[in-house]
């Protein structure tokens, strides 16, 4: 089993907006063959001579790139607005057009609702549920069109209220009904929602499209008492994962990273660039020995 190691562009500052070819170099550079990243501020503008820089970037440094995105609210597709969920659904629709373009094979996470809810006033989880799933439904049609998995993340209460376990998770995409609608799952969001992350991967089963990694508090992958490494290691094993393996630790304090994710102290003393890609390369190495 081969597995391609991924690293979240973002992982090096605080800035959802960087320079994407330098996260592909800095990508490079500690070891990994994949760049999770958000689909380009260009769409739906459709720069074509952005989206083939960017890919010839890619390309050249051996860097496959993987899409994921959580919607703000203005783009939520269960959003009582019908306004907002139209957005939100033509929104998608371009974004998959534009990872099609970017030769890319996977657009992931929350991508049903926005992120991080606004939980002002109290939810209507049912509702909601519908909205979403209708509008899901009809991206799902163009991501089939592309050839694209569509993969559904879970994340844990605090940050969205319509799919938190993985339970939920199968419920949803059984009533999507499309063969390109699979899960994400995510050890951080997994750590909070999950009675047994093992067991949680091992119930996804091949419904499992993509998977983040990363310790309890978000930072890089490393021998920790608080995470099983080795049981969460042979439960992918057990059921024969070969997909991609991303590592998505948030490490810096404060911008607009910070605030989303909320990461009010710096998780490492040292922050610069230099430093975490030297413990990216320690967490890879790691990660590679646990799920092989």
């Amino acid at each position: 089993m081969k597995h391609k190691y991924g690293i979240h562009y973002a992982v090096w500052g605080n800035e959802w907006d960087v320079d994407m070819k330098e996260r592909i170099r800095l990508a490079a550079e500690a070891g990994f063959d994949n760049l999770e990243v958000t689909p380009p501020d260009y769409v739906p503008a459709m720069d074509i001579e952005k989206m083939n820089d960017l890919k010839k970037c890619a390309g050249a440094y051996g860097v496959e790139m993987s899409w994921c995105i959580g919607f703000p609210k203005e783009y939520d597709m269960a959003s009582e607005d019908s306004a907002i969920r139209r957005k939100g659904i033509e929104y998608t629709k371009h974004m998959l057009e534009a990872i099609h373009m970017l030769d890319g094979k996977i657009l992931s996470g929350i991508l049903y609702s926005s992120w991080p809810y606004d939980f002002s006033n109290l939810p209507d989880k049912e509702r909601t549920w519908e909205l979403a799933l209708a509008s899901v439904r009809e991206c799902v049609k163009t991501a089939e069109d592309y050839g694209i998995v569509y993969a559904i993340e879970m994340v844990n209460r605090f940050e969205q209220f319509v799919l938190n376990s993985v339970e939920e998770g199968l419920r949803f995409i059984g009533q999507v009904d499309s063969p390109n609608c699979r899960l994400l799952l995510d050890m951080f969001h997994m750590g909070i929602e999950e009675t047994s992350t093992p067991d949680a991967i091992r119930k996804a089963g091949k419904s499992l499209a993509h998977l983040h990694v990363c310790q309890n508090n978000r930072e890089i992958p490393a021998p920790c008492d608080n995470v099983p490494w080795d049981a969460v290691g042979q439960a992918v094993k057990d059921i024969g994962y070969e997909g991609r393996i991303v590592m998505e630790p948030f490490v810096i304090k404060g911008g607009p990273v910070g605030r989303d994710v909320n990461i009010w102290r710096n998780l490492m003393a040292d922050v610069s660039q230099e430093h975490i890609s030297a413990e990216l390369k320690k967490g890879l190495h790691y990660i590679q020995d646990i799920f092989g």
